[in-house]
């Protein structure tokens, strides 16, 4: 697996600075989300409650926290598969061409973010149709013509990259399964891993996040493609800058690729041998990000209150959401 043509990059990188441009995208700068602990701490269930809180924490990663947004789970979550083919993997269907659009509906209120129940096995699955739904409603709201945009699953990815979950889609573009008819390759992403990880080392770019934790959390398949990525961009002198000062620079085409190799390794087409360089320009991260941070905590701690508060009303938690038939199994 590769990174695409040279015509394709240039493509790509001009669509992400068209549509990065346009957008009133606010004084925060994106964090960085990695599929661990520190970003995602709460307990996962395996019901609506905790997808609730989910969403509600990758929302205020977003940046979203002030949109309404209701989660729902639709349909029913079917027996496990027997016989060596527990992982669940092969419950969940690969995203072809065409299809995955985020599955928002627009209510008076905000927005009901539907998720089927069979993505409650898949974590990975499931964050990162998350990550691009919630991609879907940042257009929605923060672009002149979001309404459109956001019905197209390939720019909802783009933007759920933008918004910092671009290792949640890598690892969903290029998953190992062992599934009932053996190992298998499956993809959940309507982007290819090639163009996410070019996608990924853009923003990477251009919101100077040294890329050190993000290449450690992903799979070797799409850490070797972010690490090609990141190089074609070093080797870009005139693309690195548009990406960190000027993306309508970008966006017009004003750039060439490739540039900054010697004239031997162009002439032969050799791999350049320049090592890739983390990209802080002089950035850590700041008062922004870790305010967006903690919003975040603040709006996942109101969904655990609410998911308490529904199941104490349904008789079946104490107010201190402890499980009373549980207890009782006990």
């Amino acid at each position: 697996m590769e990174i695409p043509s040279d015509s394709n990059v240039s493509e790509l990188a001009a669509r992400y600075a068209e549509l990065v441009g346009s957008l009133d995208a606010g004084a925060d700068e994106p964090l960085l989300v990695l599929p661990n602990g520190e970003f995602f701490p709460d307990t996962f269930r395996g019901d609506e409650a905790s997808v609730g809180v989910l969403a509600a924490r990758m929302q205020g990663y977003a940046g979203l926290e002030e949109v309404d947004v209701e989660v729902r789970v639709v349909g029913e979550l079917e027996a496990g598969p027997s016989g060596g083919c527990g992982s669940g993997a092969c419950n969940v269907s690969p995203i072809k061409q065409g299809e995955g659009s985020p599955r928002v509906v627009k209510s008076d209120a905000g927005f009901v973010l539907q998720v089927p129940a069979q993505e409650l096995r898949h974590s990975i699955v499931l964050t990162s149709r998350l990550a691009s739904s919630l991609g879907g409603i940042y257009l929605f709201e923060r672009h002149t013509e979001g309404r459109e945009l956001a019905q197209d699953p390939a720019l909802a990815e783009l933007m759920a990259v933008e918004l910092g979950f671009g290792v949640l889609l890598l690892e969903a573009s290029y998953m190992y399964a062992k599934s009932c008819g053996g190992p298998s390759i499956q993809r959940t992403t309507v982007l290819s891993a090639p163009e996410l990880a070019l996608l990924f080392a853009f923003s990477l770019t251009r919101h100077g996040h040294a890329p050190r934790k993000a290449l450690g959390e992903l799979g070797t398949t799409q850490r070797a493609l972010v690490k090609e990525a990141l190089g074609l961009v070093a080797e870009s002198p005139a693309l690195e800058r548009g990406l960190r000062q000027d993306l309508s620079r970008i966006a017009r085409g004003r750039f060439k690729l490739r540039e900054g190799r010697s004239f031997l390794a162009r002439l032969f087409g050799g791999q350049s041998r320049r090592r890739v360089q983390s990209v802080p320009a002089g950035k850590v991260i700041g008062h922004d990000r870790w305010m967006r941070q903690q919003r975040a905590q603040v709006v996942a701690a109101f969904a655990r209150i609410a998911a308490i508060h529904a199941k104490h009303q349904q008789g079946n938690f104490d107010l201190h959401g402890n499980d009373r038939v549980a207890a009782a199994a006990h």
